[in-house]
């Protein structure tokens, strides 16, 4: 993703978009790239490359359906909610677990330990928060909006927004500070 200066609003550039305008459609893509991928870090983990395909899985989706964008609502918050359906779609699919033999597992490169198994299993237990909690996090950490604009990409009050937050932390620090407790916490 590089950074393109561009006075074009969004609505300018997706009209220009769906006329065809590749050029158009590259810089809303360095624009809001970055965000949707902030969007789907609580659906991807540390896992970058599977992070990188539900981005551009994000961005296939809008050239099919770019013709079906209303100005009424501003074009990022149309992003984060196919970035949200892209998401939870990835969640709802089967794992493929690969075996591999030892050897293998031999050539790989182990990345330090200390802060990612704090990242997995915190991304572990953001999993098991309920759904409306997950879309929040997912659109208050990734790409930092603000919970009135969470509201209106998720059609909630922004009180709703940050009412979800709070529960969501709540549960989340009850569940870090007794991680061997096998509860659910959706409790």
């Amino acid at each position: 993703m590089k950074w393109i200066a561009d006075s074009r609003t969004d609505d300018d550039l997706v009209l220009q978009a769906v006329a065809g305008s590749s050029s158009a459609f590259e810089v809303l893509y360095d624009r809001h790239a970055r965000a949707g991928a902030r969007t789907l870090t609580s659906f991807a983990g540390p896992d970058r490359a599977l992070l990188d395909d539900l981005v551009q899985e994000v961005f296939v989706r809008v050239v099919e359906h770019l013709d079906s964008y209303v100005p009424i609502r501003p074009f990022p918050h149309w992003l984060h909610t196919i970035a949200l359906n892209v998401g939870r779609n990835h969640a709802r699919r089967p794992t493929i677990v690969v075996l591999v033999d030892s050897e293998t597992l031999a050539d790989i490169p182990v990345p330090d330990a200390g802060d990612m198994l704090d990242s997995v299993t915190l991304m572990h237990f953001v999993s098991q928060l309920p759904e409306p909690m997950r879309q929040v996090i997912a659109l208050r950490v990734g790409p930092e909006l603000a919970y009135g604009e969470i509201g209106a990409i998720l059609g909630i009050p922004e009180g709703t927004a940050r009412s979800r937050m709070h529960n969501a932390v709540q549960l989340l620090r009850a569940r870090c500070a007794n991680p061997e407790n096998e509860t659910n916490v959706q409790e």
